[in-house]
């Protein structure tokens, strides 16, 4: 069993080792090169997503403000909270959403990654201005559409 340990195969390494390894290395350079070719449209789309999550929270809360009573601001500019044919509807941040609620129930995810959002009313106008988790800032205006009877 001594002499096993002793034995050492002095071959070297080869040519074939070589070129394997080389072949074996280049196939993983071009999987790395197909990666970031892959990963700045996905970049690009993410932001445009945000962008498109902006848009529809635009449209979702201008529907809601069509026609409305008792239209008011509650905590501190955090929340608003105004009655139409649904019901009595509060939107406000809840985390890190801009949540609905109706009749003070449920949890209607309206617009995600909020830092915080600050609702400001003048008249029949009402401004939202959301900062979002990575500092950037979003503002829009609604027109609030008060019900005459």
């Amino acid at each position: 069993m001594h002499s096993v340990l002793k034995y050492r195969n002095e071959a070297g390494y080869t040519l074939m080792e070589a070129l394997f390894q080389l072949v074996i290395m280049s196939i993983f350079l071009h999987f790395i090169i197909l990666f970031f070719y892959w990963k700045l449209p996905i970049e690009r789309q993410l932001q445009d997503y945000y962008a498109t999550e902006w848009e529809l929270f635009a449209i979702d809360l201008q529907a809601l403000l069509v026609e409305v009573e008792d239209f008011s601001v509650l905590m501190g500019d955090r929340a608003i909270s105004f009655t139409n044919e649904r019901g009595e509807i509060t939107i406000g941040q809840h985390n890190y959403v801009i949540r609905k609620q109706v009749y003070s129930a449920g949890h209607i995810t309206l617009f995600t990654n909020v830092s915080s959002v600050i609702f400001t009313h003048d008249g029949y106008e009402l401004n939202v201005e959301v900062t979002m988790l990575d500092g950037s800032k979003r503002e829009r205006s609604f027109a609030i559409g008060i019900r005459q009877e």
